[in-house]
This record gives structure tokens, sequence and C-alpha cells, in this order.
């Protein structure tokens, strides 16, 4: 039984985590079309991605680098989400197991207060 519940944990943590390197990912991506410079680390808080701009860098392009993963991942998990419910019944999980699916796609596709935060001061 404990044996279970760490492995359960353990993947769960694992999705988590591949869940953020593919949000940041997204960013990377997208900002490196347009961007002077970008960097990809991983500091106490987990992945991130800096770019640096131009100052006449088009304001599009900063904005939707800064949702990138909610553009690019939302449409995805919706369309999986739809494929499984089409083959297979809502399963039927007590609210820890959903928690352990919705999480990692919250991560990968809800944009972050600092991703909110670029978007808004993109025009500045």
């Amino acid at each position: 039984m404990l044996h279970e519940t760490v492995l359960v944990f353990g993947v769960y943590l694992v999705a988590c985590g591949v869940a953020w390197v593919l949000h940041e990912s997204a960013h990377y991506a997208v900002h490196s079309l347009y961007a002077d410079s970008v960097s990809f680390g991983i500091n106490r808080r987990g992945p991130y991605v800096d770019a640096v701009y131009e100052p006449t860098a088009p304001t599009l392009a900063i904005r939707v680098g800064s949702v990138a993963p909610t553009l690019f991942y939302t449409p995805l998990v919706a369309l999986g989400i739809a494929g499984y419910l089409s083959t297979y019944p809502l399963p039927q999980l007590d609210s820890v197991g959903w928690s352990l699916v919705a999480v990692p796609l919250a991560i990968l596709t809800i944009p972050t207060g600092a991703d909110i935060r670029a978007c808004l001061e993109a025009a500045q």
C-alpha cells in the first residue's frame, strides 16, 4: 500500500515537472522568433525563460510569447480530453485522483502571474 502511494506521488511529481518544462519551452520557442536574446534556465522556483527585445520589437510578438503555452497547449489538451471521452467513459475518481490529473494540465495551460504581467507590460 505504501509502495503504491509513493509510486503514484512520484508519477504525479514527474508529470508536474514535465508540464512545467513544456510550459516554459513554449515560451522559449515563440520568444526565440523575435527576441534579441532568449535564455532558458532553472532556479529555486523552477524553470524560466528570459527574453530581451529591441525597443522596436512588435508588441504582439511579446504578448504572444508571454501567453504561448495557453495558446498552444489548450487546444491540444481539449482535443485530447474530447478524444478520450469519445472512446472511454468518464473515470470514477475521488477528489485526490482528479487533482492528480488536473494539476499537471493546469500547469501546462494556465498562464502564471509572471506570464500575465509580461503580457500586460509589453505595451510599455
